[in-house]
């Protein structure tokens, strides 16, 4: 009976709007696009009142800093839709199609952040957002390599970096940049730091501990991993890119996506792609290859 009542409707287009298919027959749960997890009161509120309208009265923060409101039923899709995007909210992306970024504060609030996330986030969503694929395709930016919302595990993964650069004259041998590290990458010998560049993580760390500005920041930029997932079968993004600047950096995601849409096939991740044709295609494809300075 449920099969039957599930054939008479277009799952397909309804998902394509954000509404998910619940257990319970002809019930959705309403996802809303949010855009580096971040909301405005006024938005807020009126997903409040749409949660108590329409569903039943609450909604589920998704472990991808989405908003899904339950128990939407069928006959109620359209006006729950429309009435949210009087608001300038709309739905989330589900099925075979680019999902919405995901992304920490970066450095507008944290003070371990590198890089504007919020911004690059809105950039690449505005671009991206929604674009069918062969399967799904996931994008995090996190703004250190604290990585708090796990660059690695996703289709594309951009985390911010710094180079730092040992001015010796000002250095005291104070060692707070010493202990400040917390992979043991800077060492105090005779009064002057001095950094071991295969243990540096490019966190930047040493560099906010300093108080004679013996230490700054050489390069800025983004460390890019690909082909990474969650689920049942996860696996660990590659690490393309290093200190990437941001021409750099939207060259090789629009590359990324031609070559998943061209190379890919129909339900396979971007991740199995690059290990059913190997990375170095996928490699020759972006326009890098194992022997450049930027990849490892």
């Amino acid at each position: 009976m449920t099969y039957m009542a599930e054939k008479k409707i277009d799952l397909s287009s309804i998902k394509s709007k954000g509404f998910l298919p619940q257990r319970q027959e002809n019930m959705f749960s309403m996802r809303l696009k949010v855009v580096s997890g971040n909301l405005d009161a006024e938005k807020l509120r009126a997903i409040a009142d749409a949660a108590e309208k329409y569903g039943s009265g609450y909604v589920h923060i998704t472990s991808r800093q989405q908003i899904e409101v339950p128990f939407v039923k069928l006959e109620d899709i359209e006006a729950a839709r429309n009435e949210l995007e009087k608001k300038g909210i709309s739905g989330g992306s589900a099925g075979k199609r680019v999902r919405a970024v995901v992304a920490c504060q970066g450095n507008r609030v944290c003070r371990n952040g590198l890089i504007d996330c919020e911004r690059l986030a809105c950039i690449i969503d505005e671009k991206y957002f929604g674009e069918a694929v062969p399967k799904k395709l996931k994008i995090a930016v996190t703004g250190c390599p604290a990585a708090c919302v796990r660059p690695q595990d996703n289709d594309f993964g951009i985390m911010g970096t710094v180079k730092p650069e040992v001015l010796e004259e000002n250095c005291v041998g104070c060692k707070r940049c010493e202990k400040a590290c917390k992979m043991g990458a800077i060492k105090v010998i005779e009064d002057k730091a001095s950094i071991d560049t295969e243990k540096c993580i490019l966190c930047g760390a040493c560099i906010a501990a300093c108080r004679k500005d013996a230490l700054r920041a050489e390069k800025t930029g983004c460390t890019v991993f690909a082909g990474g997932k969650a689920g049942l079968r996860p696996k660990q993004g590659t690490k393309i890119l290093e200190l990437a600047q941001e021409e750099q950096l939207f060259s090789v995601l629009e590359k990324t996506f031609d070559y998943y849409r061209n190379e890919g096939l129909e339900g396979e991740r971007l991740g199995d792609l690059i290990e059913r044709l190997g990375i170095e295609r996928y490699l020759d494809a972006i326009g890098h290859s194992p022997c450049d300075g930027d990849l490892s």
